[in-house]
């Protein structure tokens, strides 16, 4: 087994999965305000203090937030529903977006450095240390990127319409 999916399989993501499992999914009740063809919706809410620190949603007018969701079959523009919003995914997505270039970045000044002491290349090891910073760096934007675009591909992160409350 390479050091990598060990790192990646066994303690990387299950350590990912027991902080975001700790945290429980946000529900919030709102009216939809439009259709968004083909299984969406837009719901404003009433900003609350996680509102803030959460991110997830836009700002509205009157001290309300909008969000995009995904939504039940029958829901119509007016009805007030209950959305939820899976905060394990916010938790996952902000260590990959925020810790890992700074992982990166260090894994990348380390093994530019061991390499250029290593090969007689003729360059010193800061040198290759911060080559390699860069390089493992512009990397990890790289995955960044793929990540983002496997997350939007399986709707993963989006609120969902959870039951109709009221019809319009």
């Amino acid at each position: 087994m390479r050091f990598g999916h060990f790192l990646r399989g066994r303690l990387f993501f299950p350590l990912l999965r027991a902080v975001a499992d700790g945290v429980d999914a946000m529900r919030e009740q709102g009216v939809v305000t439009r259709i968004i063809p083909p299984d969406g919706v837009e719901v404003s809410l009433q900003a609350s203090e996680a509102c803030v620190r959460c991110g997830a949603c836009h700002p509205a007018t009157d001290g309300r937030v909008g969000i995009e969701a995904v939504g039940v079959p029958g829901v119509k523009a007016g009805d007030t529903v209950e959305i939820e919003i899976s905060t394990g995914g916010v938790v996952t997505t902000s260590f990959i977006v925020y810790l890992l270039p700074v992982f990166f970045l260090i894994a990348g000044y380390v093994v530019g450095s061991l390499l250029a002491g290593m090969l007689p290349i003729g360059i010193s090891g800061e040198t290759g240390g911060i080559g390699g910073a860069i390089l493992l760096c512009a990397a990890s934007f790289g995955v960044i990127r793929w990540y983002d675009r496997d997350v939007r591909r399986r709707g993963t992160l989006r609120a969902r319409v959870i039951r109709i409350l009221t019809t319009a």
